[in-house]
């Protein structure tokens, strides 16, 4: 059993997902997200994932309809299942479909929210005037987007520079930290017809887990793409050869990152991000 196969265990990238990166990461960002744009009346989840935002709009008696969508049907099934084990099921709307043609009539919703989703559209002034149009007028919409992993988020910088030496140049920067320039996300919010009125820089301390951990799972999501554009996985999950170059990133980040290590070995790091508010 290589490293990787024995990590997944079994199970699923969203499960995954929730279990290493949501508490500690995507929750906290989420509530600093939600307070600086209070939600209240029609809400949408733009690029939901496994649902962190979406529950706790269910949990906000000002709001009165949710809708959430993703493009991964994987990731909404587990958010339905995850909402339906904390029973709001009957609060949240989940649908899958893309950010780029988005399932609702024009001027549906007060409220969106986008968090950490942005850098991943394959047309991103596509997905903003999607946006725009299912706001009604005066309807505001809330984006969080990373800033560059170089800047400001440590540990994924350091975990950039120790892939891009074992598997390549070609792979960073990763997708998650791939738009963090402000003025370029400033420039896109002003060219989707929305009125910016605020973009701001936001860190916070993230828990992380540990960095045997942190390292596997994000290898997972790494690949480049296939002849069918298809993303492929740059470490096959059965493929021995890969648990050399893995331990010796392990290693590495060990050292580099000791001062993050918490008792319990999980990782207490700052995380940046850009957060944008901005008016339909």
């Amino acid at each position: 059993m290589t490293l990787i196969s024995d990590f997944i265990a079994g199970r699923s990238p969203p499960e995954l997902y929730e279990t290493y990166l949501a508490p500690g990461l995507f929750s906290p960002f989420a509530d600093d997200l939600l307070a600086r744009l209070p939600p209240s009346g029609t809400c949408l989840d733009i690029a939901c994932g496994t649902g962190v935002i979406s529950r706790k709009l269910a949990r906000n008696g000002a709001v009165k309809r949710i809708s959430a969508i993703d493009i991964a049907e994987p990731m909404i099934a587990h958010a339905t299942a995850l909402a339906a084990n904390e029973d709001l099921a009957d609060r949240i709307e989940y649908s899958v479909a893309s950010a780029l043609d988005l399932p609702f009539a024009k001027d549906e919703f007060e409220t969106a929210y986008c968090q950490q989703g942005v850098q991943f559209f394959p047309d991103r002034l596509q997905a903003l005037r999607e946006a725009r149009r299912v706001l009604k007028p005066g309807g505001r919409f809330a984006a969080a987007v990373w800033t560059a992993a170089s800047d400001g988020n440590p540990v994924f910088g350091t975990f950039e520079e120790a892939l891009a030496r074992r598997f390549g140049e070609d792979l960073v920067p990763l997708g998650p930290f791939a738009f963090g320039d402000k003025d370029a996300l400033q420039s896109l919010f002003e060219e989707s017809g929305f009125t910016l009125q605020s973009l701001e820089r936001r860190e916070a301390n993230a828990r992380l887990p540990d960095i045997r951990s942190f390292i596997l799972f994000d290898l997972i999501f790494i690949g480049r793409p296939g002849a069918d554009g298809a993303l492929q996985p740059i470490v096959a999950p059965d493929d021995p050869a890969a648990d050399e170059p893995i331990r010796e990133m392990i290693a590495e980040m060990e050292e580099a990152l000791s001062d993050y290590v918490q008792d319990d070995n999980s990782l207490l790091a700052p995380m940046t991000t850009h957060i944008a508010i901005a008016k339909a």
